[in-house]
């Protein structure tokens, strides 16, 4: 009885252990057009490998095949570009005109923080959000990323400030090193295309493409706004729904996903909450 009694715990066991991988495995799905793409471990670092169609629609690892040269490698984006605020940083400008009763500029560094806060004149603190630094810095820094075009479309109500912001905010020490300088945002935006103006986001593409001489199918966007996202998403740019700001997860996603331009956008889905259907049905 004893040991029938202990073979019994030990099935049960291993049962609760196979339910409990498996429901984690369901916890959080890439949404991409009508089928559910699962979220891979890890980005290979020097290449940006997409699984094969029949694998994103099957939604199941088995459908991938073990032959690794059945497996189509898509060209990476020709253009990377990033909304500002809310997508890079929070409070959005329009807050800080309220929260700070329009004083913004100029900023300085928050003495009391160590992740590099900055503070507004009337000492509203302003933050990078989600992984903007890990990932501003990998466009900067990594090889895999030379000829890529790194750029911003923003809507900013204060282009001023957010030019500033740029400038100041500090995603790693050493850019200068013979000046001790630490690399900036701007640093990473430098050869742009850079769009701070108030006409919309297509007009700021429509720019973007003749500036680069590249097509919309060609460029990866970032934006926290659904309108934004859909909007852009029309022209056939892959887009990429943050409502949490770039994070790693989004930006793998992202890259993992393009190219997309069927007019859908992709999104991380967590009960509903952080993709653009969940924020279509909750807002």
């Amino acid at each position: 009885m004893i040991q029938e009694a202990q073979t019994m715990t030990s099935n049960f066991s291993q049962i609760v252990a196979i339910a409990g991988a498996v429901a984690a495995s369901h916890t959080r799905s890439v949404y991409v057009h009508s089928f559910v793409l699962p979220q891979t471990a890890s980005r290979p670092q020097q290449q940006h490998q997409q699984h094969p169609a029949s694998y994103r629609a099957n939604s199941s690892p088995s459908a991938v095949s073990d032959d690794v040269s059945s497996i189509s490698t898509p060209s990476r984006p020709k253009a990377i570009i990033f909304d500002l605020d809310g997508c890079l940083w929070r409070p959005e400008m329009y807050e800080l005109v309220w929260f700070s009763k329009g004083q913004g500029a100029p900023f300085t560094p928050d003495p009391d923080a160590n992740d590099g806060t900055l503070l507004s004149v009337a000492g509203e603190p302003v933050r990078l959000i989600g992984n903007v630094r890990d990932v501003m810095r990998e466009l900067y820094e990594s090889p895999d990323w030379e000829g890529v075009a790194v750029g911003i479309s923003s809507r900013t109500d204060e282009p001023d400030w957010a030019r500033e912001l740029l400038r100041k905010f500090e995603i790693a020490e050493g850019g200068d090193a013979a000046a001790q300088h630490p690399i900036v945002l701007q640093d990473v935006f430098e050869q742009g295309p850079v769009e701070i103006a108030k006409d919309g986001k297509i007009k700021h593409f429509q720019r973007i493409a003749n500036k680069l001489g590249i097509s919309f199918g060609d460029m990866l966007f970032f934006d926290n706004e659904s309108g934004n996202c859909k909007e852009v998403a029309r022209l056939g740019v892959t887009v990429a729904y943050c409502p949490d700001g770039v994070t790693n997860q989004i930006w793998e996603v992202a890259l993992e996903a393009f190219p997309q331009t069927g007019g859908e956008v992709i999104g991380i889905d967590l009960f509903g909450y952080d993709s653009l259907e969940g924020a279509q049905r909750f807002y």
